[in-house]
């Protein structure tokens, strides 16, 4: 059995780590402050769970980093982790009088919520083309409530449906970041044709649009892929992705979830990690693969 590995390197926004921009940026700063403070500190997060699995954990171990969702749990200060704060927290935060030492949000996660501040200041009806469950509906919702506006998640195309406007009513659209710009053409065409005065707005991020090009050529080029991540963001636009073009696509967490099974007859398997994946898991399950071979 062939093993392929998904070859980012020399990707536009895509650090040699493998990981997205938002995250290895995040990640450098976690390790400086943890390094230079050398005090408890706590990053508030989305998705707390999530925010260190990408880094050694050498970087932070015994050094008083660690995260949360709750505010209660934080005395004097914190760090807003990659995937940001809905506004509402920011207050809170700045009203209890925590000090914000750094704020890691992802860039691109910067520019999607000034793009959907622009379109409902403007008094437009913003409009998320996105996964209900991503972590950034909260965010954006948010947004949209503290401006006293309305806001509409829309998946695929058939969820146009739920729009509860007329025609003639202006609608600022938005993407998840981390969304394909496949699905993304196939529901803005309905939306134009829906509606008579549509504002757009692409905030997918670069890495979106350079990795799941190559998970796509990836599953066209061999018999099964292995996708290997945890998030509800990248991760399912992957796995979306190559199931385009196959069925054989296994979702892993880490190496050690493989079952030989799944690739019995294979003549060729790829492998490729999403942008909270480290590039040790990558070649641990490349190598375990290539012992089942």
């Amino acid at each position: 059995m062939k093993v392929i590995r998904g070859d980012l390197k020399g990707k536009k926004g895509i650090p040699k780590n493998g990981l997205c921009i938002g995250v290895h940026r995040a990640g450098t700063m976690h390790r400086r402050y943890a390094q230079k403070l050398n005090r408890p500190l706590k990053i508030w997060s989305l998705r707390p769970d999530n925010d260190l699995l990408a880094y050694d954990k050498a970087d932070f171990e015994g050094k008083g980093l660690s995260t949360t969702d709750n505010l209660d749990d934080i005395d004097d200060s914190l760090i807003f982790g990659v995937r940001g704060a809905p506004p509402q927290v920011r207050e809170e935060a700045a009203k209890r009088g925590l000090e914000v030492i750094a704020d890691a949000t992802c860039p691109y996660v910067v520019e999607q919520e000034e793009a959907a501040v622009e379109f409902l200041e403007k008094g437009l009806n913003l409009v998320m083309l996105s996964d209900p469950n991503h972590h950034g509906i909260p965010r954006i919702r948010g947004i949209a409530e503290k401006l006293g506006r309305p806001f509409f998640i829309v998946p695929t195309v058939a969820d146009i449906d739920s729009i509860n406007l007329t025609r003639k009513e202006p609608i600022g659209v938005i993407v998840q970041t981390t969304f394909w710009i496949e699905t993304y053409k196939e529901i803005i065409a309905v939306l134009l044709d829906r509606f008579a005065d549509v504002h757009i707005r692409n905030t997918a991020c670069i890495d979106s649009l350079q990795r799941l090009p190559v998970v796509a050529d990836l599953a066209r080029d061999t018999d099964a892929i292995v996708i290997i991540g945890w998030t509800e963001g990248m991760t399912n636009r992957m796995v979306e992705t190559a199931r385009s073009f196959t069925d054989k696509v296994f979702e892993i967490k880490h190496p050690d979830d493989l079952d030989p099974a799944w690739f019995e007859g294979a003549g060729a398997v790829g492998v490729i990690g999403a942008n909270e994946t480290p590039e040790w898991m990558i070649e641990a399950a490349a190598s375990r693969l290539e012992a089942m071979g």
